[in-house]
């Protein structure tokens, strides 16, 4: 599909989402919503996709919700079927894309922005970004997720300091945190970001896909339920083309090429 809100590119495995509301901070709205489900949906159907990068054109990663294009006239049902659409087709597909998604964060990431770049894997951030749960200052509570998302990266006490105090946490203290990865200078996030992605989209596709998911599971499961979990996942991916090349490869002392041998079959 044509977008409007975003931009769409995939080059080498890497597909790059690129949220293009730079006049309005990239703030949210339903029309930039509504793609960024439909690049989740394409990137998920894509074999020729391995690794994603998110990031926000202009000065900053993005601003939340446009307060501007919010309608007054909705229902209090109303707005939470709204949210829910948010959340069962943004958030959460996001979240549970069985693809390693990057944050690359230019900029000031608040609110929902901040909750979406939780919502990915990791974080790599420019020395310019910036972090803040904004809704306090507004009369909301924390949405885009980041209620069962903060949490589990800083711990509930800081969760809570930063939700309590909605005060702005700037790249440095967000890596002490383990909010982010990895600082880089402003000019060489993106490039700094697909280096990275360039050795995730070397790795299995299915491997990769199910360590995803289980590492995802596992602060909510108990050692008993992850031993389980990994002797399925193991077997699985000893049935792989992707172990065969990987032993090949291993025996014939070059680098192997497991998205082929995925494309293969």
């Amino acid at each position: 599909m044509a977008y409007e809100n975003i931009l769409y590119d995939v080059s080498d495995r890497i597909a790059t989402i690129t949220l293009n509301r730079p006049e309005a901070m990239n703030a949210t709205t339903d029309g930039l919503y509504q793609e960024l489900h439909a690049a989740l949906r394409e990137i998920a159907a894509d074999p020729g996709v391995g690794c994603v990068i998110l990031t926000g054109a202009g000065k900053g990663f993005c601003a939340g919700a446009d307060l501007k294009a919010r309608r007054d006239d909705m229902t209090p049902i109303q707005l939470r079927a709204r949210h829910r659409w948010i959340l069962k087709d943004i958030l959460e597909p996001l979240f549970r894309l069985e693809k390693p998604v990057i944050a690359a964060v230019n900029g000031a990431a608040a609110g929902a922005g901040f909750n979406i770049a939780l919502a990915c894997d990791f974080i790599i951030a420019s020395d310019k970004a910036s972090f803040i749960q904004a809704f306090a200052k507004v009369g909301l509570v924390p949405d885009l997720g980041g209620l069962y998302l903060l949490g589990r990266v800083i711990g509930i006490n800081k969760a809570k300091e930063l939700c309590f105090t909605a005060r702005k946490v700037l790249a440095d203290e967000a890596k002490e945190l383990g909010i982010v990865n990895h600082v880089v200078p402003h000019d060489q996030l993106l490039a700094e970001a697909r280096a990275i992605a360039a050795k995730i989209v070397a790795g299995s596709p299915t491997a990769l896909a199910m360590t995803k998911t289980l590492l995802d599971k596992a602060s909510n499961s108990t050692l008993d339920q992850m031993l389980e979990y990994e002797s399925y996942a193991q077997t699985v991916a000893y049935l792989t083309p992707e172990y065969k090349e990987g032993v090949q490869a291993f025996r014939e002392k070059r680098a192997p090429d497991f998205a082929a041998a995925a494309a293969r079959g």
